[in-house]
């Protein structure tokens, strides 16, 4: 998985160093999507009496944005991803873990026609993770209402651009779910809590 992630992010150094041989593409509107990857590292609280760090690793997300700009400035669209991961070896060495984040957004693009395009987004949705060890899983799920992301996309041509990314997600679970294999358990989350994901890498995007 590592391996992947870094075979990845050379391609994206690759891609930037071809930048200062190609002409900047003239600013557009219409149909825009990305794909995302890095790493996400979990922060904050699962609940009040429990860190997200206790129960989760950090992950390696996948993550698309589709929509459109409706000028160069703004694009409006969604973004669904998965990460994955584990839980820390002391905790459970033969655990997996998985998260889902499914929701839409809004970025605005600071100089849409220039050979680097800085920008910023926010975005909100739903949220959810669970961690098995191949017998009993545990999910979790709730409402992601902050999303707050940045970058800079280094436009190559008119159809692909690359770039560093940061995205800091925060959430609250609310539902908890306990699957046997034979029997599933559902609940409220008693005492929620805030956390947060923060995750650093590199986006590729299509039609920049």
């Amino acid at each position: 998985m590592k391996f992947g992630v870094m075979a990845l992010g050379t391609i994206g150094l690759l891609a930037l160093s071809s930048v200062a041989l190609a002409q900047t593409p003239p600013p557009r509107t219409g149909f825009q999507m990305d794909i995302r990857t890095g790493y996400s590292v979990p922060m904050g609280k699962l609940q009040k009496d429990g860190k997200m760090s206790d129960v989760f690793t950090g992950q390696v997300p996948i993550m698309v944005d589709i929509g459109g700009k409706l000028i160069p400035e703004l694009f409006l669209g969604g973004y669904l991803g998965l990460g994955f991961g584990s839980a820390p070896k002391e905790e459970c060495s033969s655990c997996s873990a998985v998260g889902l984040h499914l929701g839409i957004e809004a970025q605005y693009h600071i100089l849409p026609g220039g050979q680097v395009n800085p920008w910023l987004g926010y975005g909100l949705g739903f949220e959810s993770a669970a961690l098995s060890d191949g017998l009993t899983t545990i999910g979790w799920g709730g409402f992601q209402f902050a999303r707050f992301m940045g970058g800079a996309d280094f436009r190559i041509n008119r159809v692909f651009g690359v770039g560093p990314f940061v995205d800091l997600s925060m959430g609250s679970y609310t539902r908890v779910s306990v699957d046997t294999g034979s029997t599933t358990t559902k609940g409220d989350v008693t005492e929620t809590a805030i956390h947060e994901w923060l995750t650093f890498g590199v986006r590729f995007v299509f039609f920049p």
